[in-house]
């Protein structure tokens, strides 16, 4: 096995010791003539769903906004139990502690792993990836947490999981694997190249994994043999206590290795009238946008914030510690400006008043920053080539982008 997921997660097969993987066209080619102790497995994994479309993305991809914040909450509370706040922790990161609560919210690669390294300062203990992962439950994991519980099998359970992984808030490149006729592989790599990074997040998605195959399937869940790329820390012993297991350091990759009768374990959540309209409707859901870069992203959260009374640029410069330059030439390499997200988020704003309340026109373009109602219609006809009234009627209302 090389990864634990691509856009199309596959289980696929590797006998130990025999050389390299051969090539791989597809994923047909990858599951065909299974064993038949995975037969069962194979033939899941064959009839899947596709993942999201892969979407346009920023010159940086650890800016791309595009992970749901999960890790980012549960190291927030978990400092917070000692006495840290959140607000300090965020600070100039582009975020609120209040962000995280809105179910659309995105961060970075770059704004997660900032914070995660004032956590460390903060905790004082280095095992800080062990302890976030260890607190999570799967509701933690969001939407696909959910339709998790949906599923038959803790091995179903989990290949669900993969297929959203960005939305339940994974860092990291994940694969579902058959090791041999007796073991199933859990693979793990790191989106970016961050050495410093890689003990935290490999730490946060094994320990989750395996904090929550515990919930699902009883405490008596224990993996076979972990495997990890890093060297041995000086906490190695927190791995033996929490995994149960043998733990290899300086391995060529970061792999769960568990026994296959885990991956057939049936699931007391399961109804199987209820699973396809269930795993419909949060499909729907988690129906993936295009990303955003987390400075465009820090701007917007600013500007929702006072859409009434825009802010001009210079203080949004200072609440992300850039100077107005800076933030103007960074803006231009992203292909859009400081006024296109302006109108974006009024726009926003608009079309939910317009959508959910029965507010005048005139109070709806001064919520929205305008001083009368003539100025509010004129604007909305050049966002949507729409007047505000048709969009009141039910007319669908296009979508406004403001970035590249």
């Amino acid at each position: 096995m090389r990864r634990l997921c691509a856009p199309t997660p596959s289980i696929r097969r590797r006998r130990a010791g025999r050389g390299p993987k051969r090539p791989e066209t597809d994923t047909q080619t990858a599951i065909s003539a299974p064993d038949a102790p995975c037969a069962q497995i194979h033939t899941m994994l064959a009839t899947s769903s596709k993942g999201a479309p892969v979407t346009a993305k920023s010159h940086h991809p650890d800016a791309d906004a595009d992970v749901a914040p999960h890790v980012i909450r549960q190291v927030l509370q978990l400092l917070a139990g000692r006495g840290h706040s959140p607000e300090r922790l965020c600070k100039g990161l582009g975020f609120t502690p209040e962000n995280l609560c809105d179910a659309g919210f995105r961060v970075s690669y770059r704004q997660t792993s900032q914070l995660v390294k004032r956590a460390m300062q903060r905790w004082g203990d280095p095992a800080i990836g062990i302890a976030t992962g260890a607190r999570q439950t799967v509701v933690c994991f969001g939407l696909p947490g959910l339709g998790m519980l949906t599923c038959a099998t803790l091995g179903e359970a989990f290949h669900y999981l993969i297929r959203h992984q960005r939305a339940a808030g994974a860092f990291t490149v994940n694969e579902l694997g058959v090791l041999d006729e007796h073991h199933f592989v859990a693979e793990v790599t790191t989106r970016f190249h961050d050495p410093e990074m890689e003990p935290f997040f490999i730490e946060e998605i094994f320990v989750s994994s395996v904090e929550v195959s515990r919930a699902l399937v009883g405490s008596h869940f224990r993996p076979a043999r972990l495997e990890l790329r890093y060297p041995r820390p000086a906490y190695a012993s927190a791995y033996n206590e929490y995994f149960r297991c043998p733990v290899v350091f300086n391995a060529p990759l970061n792999r769960l290795i568990c026994d296959m009768a885990w991956f057939h374990c049936p699931l007391p959540t399961y109804d199987r009238y209820m699973q396809a309209t269930l795993q419909a409707q949060i499909d729907q859901l988690l129906a993936v946008d295009q990303p955003r870069n987390d400075l465009v992203e820090s701007i917007m959260n600013l500007l929702r914030a006072s859409v009434d009374e825009v802010p001009g640029l210079a203080a949004i410069g200072e609440a992300l510690n850039l100077s107005e330059r800076t933030l103007r030439r960074r803006l231009s390499d992203l292909n859009t400006s400081y006024q296109r997200l302006v109108d974006q988020v009024r726009y926003e704003c608009a079309l939910d008043l317009l959508k959910r309340s029965d507010m005048p026109l005139v109070e709806i373009a001064m919520a929205t920053g305008f001083t009368d109602a003539r100025n509010f219609r004129r604007a909305f006809k050049r966002w949507s080539g729409m007047l505000p009234n048709q969009v009141r009627q039910g007319a669908a209302a296009p979508r406004l982008n403001a970035w590249a």
